[in-house]
């Protein structure tokens, strides 16, 4: 027994080192400078909807604001709402907005489907931007984002490299006001504000993931040069694979598809809703931790494909995570269960266990600190984001086991995230 419980705490030990090595170098990157030369290129934004009435049309007038030339491409994904008259009321006054329609049984299969029908419809019937497909970006936007002034100059310089492919948005949680009051108010507020801080984190992980050309595509400010799609198209190949995580997959499609392939995190970014209902919130992150599951089978095609030692290391690191996660969560009930009964029999070692607790503190108060500095939040403020991060974190586990459930019994039916209309 005694060897049974050094094997599970030397795991415990491993993991505990793994996260720390890869949060503190995380915490210590800091963005490039983008290059001087701005290219001249066409946007597209394509932003996949179903049932987003309530939200589209303040989003096509932001990003006419925001972006004066840009093509607007709605995907309405089979609607049963009001989607479809709020985009083609905003087209009858702006003839760059364009609405694309699916239709049951095709529609509602996922939002890569979604992507990759409308691309498709896009290069076939000839509703591009004139000129060539490789001065053209695409950028795949969420129905609730809101656009930064000077996101789409920093795209501009960084695609002036020909070999840069693709590029992600920095992204940030609106903290908009939550309807319900007493503790579910509280909790609504508190999911808001640690949304946001992971994405502060996220931000951190991806200027750390720039480095080894790793860069993680997400579902919202996903920008990628059309001429790289038409090409996969016509190779018979779908940009975003048929997985829950499609965003990712796009992006580690990219990366494998030629070493010369760049991705690239831009620091002007977008804002998006938050979720504030702890159940939606569970089946949200245990979606993409069943689309995780369904990329780990590319792990051999990244061990086969010529790239840096730093890249593969960190694309699996990544792919591993719902398998770590899964045994942090073993990890968190094991060791409450063995420091009392250590406590019990007086047989804790109390240096040892300050050495091993410290860190795993004074980390998540560090981000909170940096956080809260870029925020300008108030003490208050502050220490409420700090006593969050363990509810935070425990909801957050509550969803793994659920994923595993959903990946093991093959349910990979995609159930989008419900959005609420803002003031």
């Amino acid at each position: 027994m005694t060897t049974a419980f050094q094997v599970i705490e030397a795991i415990g030990l491993v993991l505990l080192s793994m996260y720390l090595a890869y949060s503190l170098c995380a915490l210590v990157a800091q963005p490039r400078q983008p290059p001087p030369r701005r290219a001249a290129l066409r946007f597209t934004f394509v932003i996949p909807a179903l049932n987003e009435a309530a939200v589209i049309g303040a989003t096509l007038r932001n990003l006419r604001a925001a972006a004066p030339d840009a093509r607007l491409v709605v995907i309405d994904d089979g609607s049963d709402d009001g989607t479809a008259a709020e985009v083609e009321a905003v087209g009858q006054a702006d003839p760059g907005v364009l609405l694309l329609r699916r239709a049951l049984p095709q529609a509602r299969t996922g939002k890569g489907e979604a992507l990759n029908w409308g691309v498709a419809q896009l290069l076939r019937r000839g509703l591009l931007p004139d000129g060539p497909l490789g001065e053209q970006v695409l950028v795949v936007f969420d129905a609730d984002g809101r656009l930064d002034q000077g996101l789409l100059d920093e795209a501009a310089r960084v695609f002036a490299d020909p070999d840069v492919m693709a590029a992600q948005a920095r992204i940030r949680v609106r903290q908009s006001a939550v309807g319900a009051r007493g503790w579910r108010g509280l909790l609504g507020r508190l999911l808001l504000l640690q949304q946001d801080l992971e994405f502060y984190i996220v931000r951190h992980i991806q200027l750390l993931r720039q480095r080894v050309e790793t860069v993680g595509l997400g579902g919202n400010g996903q920008f990628m040069r059309v001429s790289y799609l038409a090409d996969r198209l016509a190779a018979g190949q779908d940009p975003w694979p048929p997985v829950l995580l499609e965003d990712f997959a796009s992006g580690l499609e990219v990366r494998l598809a030629s070493p010369r392939h760049r991705l690239v995190f831009l620091e002007s970014g977008v804002t998006q809703q938050g979720l504030t209902d702890v159940r939606r919130f569970v089946r949200q992150r245990a979606r993409w931790t069943h689309g995780n599951l369904q990329c780990f089978p590319n792990l051999p095609r990244i061990w086969r494909t010529p790239m840096p030692l730093g890249a593969r290391l960190d694309l699996t690191y990544f792919l591993a995570q719902p398998w770590l996660n899964l045994l942090t969560l073993g990890l968190l009930v094991y060791y409450p269960a063995r420091a009392l009964g250590r406590l019990l029999t007086g047989e804790v070692n109390w240096a040892l266990t300050a050495a091993l607790t410290l860190p795993g503190l004074i980390l998540p108060l560090a981000w909170v600190f940096l956080y809260s500095r870029e925020n300008r939040l108030g003490l208050r403020q502050a220490a409420f984001a700090a006593a969050g991060l363990p509810v935070y974190t425990f909801i957050m586990m509550m969803s793994v086991p659920l994923a595993f459930r959903n990946f093991l019994r093959g349910e990979h039916g995609w159930v989008k995230t419900a959005r609420h209309a803002e003031a």
